[in-house]
């Protein structure tokens, strides 16, 4: 992801809830999220519609938003089921809150 903006693999993300994605690697999970890193963020969900995005069918990875330039990440755990969990999924979101509010102290304090 850091090299080239996108996943080098379909497996090796996912998008859980609310703007919240999780890198996998075999049974590990790590969530994350984008932002400008200005105390702004916008979720950016799992695209669903090849066609607004993709429409000639080129790109593998239409279905991965334009992230923000900073990922962030969150909290993880070791998958024991299908889906996250939700008290994960809930942390990672109450992480970011924390972090962007942080962002927006820091650029008041600038």
């Amino acid at each position: 992801m850091g090299q080239h903006g996108i996943p080098l693999n379909r497996s090796d993300i996912n998008s859980l809830r609310d703007g919240i994605w999780e890198f996998r690697h075999h049974h590990h999970r790590l969530a994350y999220f984008d932002t400008p890193g200005d105390g702004t963020f916008a979720a950016k969900r799992r695209i669903r519609d090849r066609q607004i995005v993709d429409p000639e069918g080129a790109d593998d990875f239409w279905w991965y938003p334009h992230m923000d330039a900073v990922l962030r990440l969150t909290n993880g755990w070791a998958k024991e089921d299908q889906l996250a969990p939700p008290e994960e999924i809930e942390t990672a979101l109450r992480i970011r809150e924390e972090d962007v509010q942080h962002d927006k102290q820091r650029e008041k304090s600038d």
